[in-house]
């Protein structure tokens, strides 16, 4: 009998199983599983999902997606549709639990899945189809592979000219905004962003023209403009803290933090972090936090190049202390790019404090998740 006191171990093992196409075993293996651990529960809620999509039983996925899937209703939804259209819309429900729980890989395959069963078995589902495109180049921008991510998200914007689907265009404009910018053709990102404000105003989504303000600051701070970053950021932070969103007031702050990073004024960086500590008291998104982590680790080690003596041990210990704390909670998660530049600054953090074994530990570690990037460009 399998020892119920490696929960994690079952988790692996179930999964080891999906991947195999053997949905029987891995119930039985969660079955097996009981915990009051929040974070592994949402684990198991989103594996049960995936044995329940794998089996075809509908009903149960949709009890145990749903409180994965908060903006998204799921009673109804399937109603009048047969069993090949079943399986590319839970296929797409699927992968976005994967991806609110920062399983982007999973979320890919999941996604890649919908797409073939779309075209293979010739489902007429146009939103669907465009969904599973552009959260694909979702996925691959935070796993930094944003070659790939522009072709999804051109490719998801063809399909809504062809559909004359307008409600998911502004999310694809959105997307590209972002992936044109992590590719460095700045001109196309404002484009993009632009085209994206525009539709999102149109329609009243403050939420979402919050997301693309933010956006274009980062595109404007990338350009060296940091006054339009700057306006760009209170823009949005205005916004968002209009429809009560912690997470995207939390991001903000930490961007002003940069601006002001930028322009040498250390003390206001570090009451814009001090903010987004606050704030991300009100919010749960994981690796949003693991963002606010960075930030205050980036202004600690700034700050310590200015000042000599115990006072810049004190300051490069706070910023190691603030990284590791980063790497925690991005360790679960695919997100490769976010995860070895924190790699990268930790290390330096260390090399500064003189304490070179272990830097160069944390130097391995930012190396092998950049090999895991690699490994999937290729």
């Amino acid at each position: 009998m399998t020892s119920q006191s490696d929960p994690q171990m079952l988790l692996y093992r179930a999964r080891l199983y999906l991947e195999e196409g053997r949905s029987k075993e891995a119930l039985v293996s969660l079955q097996a599983l009981h915990t009051d651990d929040e974070k592994l529960q949402r684990n198991v809620s989103y594996l049960l999902g995936w044995c329940y999509v794998q089996q075809k039983q509908w009903q149960e996925a949709v009890e145990v997606l749903s409180p994965l899937l908060a903006n998204v209703r799921l009673t109804g939804e399937a109603d009048s549709l047969v069993e090949r259209e079943l399986v590319a819309l839970y296929l797409l429900r699927l992968g976005e639990a994967a991806i609110n729980l920062g399983h982007h890989e999973d979320a890919s395959l999941h996604f890649t899945i919908c797409l073939k069963v779309l075209h293979d078995r010739r489902v007429y589902l146009p939103t669907v189809r465009i969904k599973a495109r552009y959260y694909l180049g979702m996925t691959c921008i935070v796993r930094g592979l944003y070659s790939a991510a522009v072709q999804h998200y051109e490719e998801a914007l063809r399909l809504c000219r062809h559909y004359n689907n307008e409600e998911e265009m502004a999310h694809v404009y959105h997307g590209l905004c972002d992936a044109y910018r992590h590719t460095g053709d700045f001109a196309r990102a404002t484009t993009a962003g632009e085209e994206a404000l525009q539709l999102y105003r149109r329609r009243m989504d403050r939420e979402m023209e919050a997301r693309v303000h933010h956006l274009m600051g980062r595109i404007s701070f990338s350009l060296g403009d940091l006054r339009e970053a700057s306006d760009h950021y209170t823009e949005s932070l205005a916004i968002a803290t209009g429809y009560n969103s912690p997470t995207m007031a939390m991001l903000n702050c930490v961007a002003l933090a940069d601006v002001r990073l930028a322009e040498e004024r250390l003390e206001e960086a570090r009451r814009y972090c001090q903010l987004a500590l606050e704030t991300m008291q009100r919010s749960h998104n994981v690796q949003m936090s693991a963002t606010v982590y960075h930030a205050v680790g980036k202004i600690a080690q700034e700050e310590a190049r200015l000042v000599h003596g115990v006072e810049r041990q004190q300051l490069l210990q706070e910023a190691v202390s603030w990284y590791q704390k980063a790497s925690e909670l991005l360790g679960p998660t695919q997100a490769y790019a976010d995860r070895a530049e924190i790699y990268g600054r930790w290390a330096q953090a260390l090399e500064e404090l003189g304490c070179a074994q272990e830097a160069i530990d944390v130097w391995r570690s930012g190396y092998e998740v950049l090999s895991k990037k690699a490994a999937e460009v290729r």
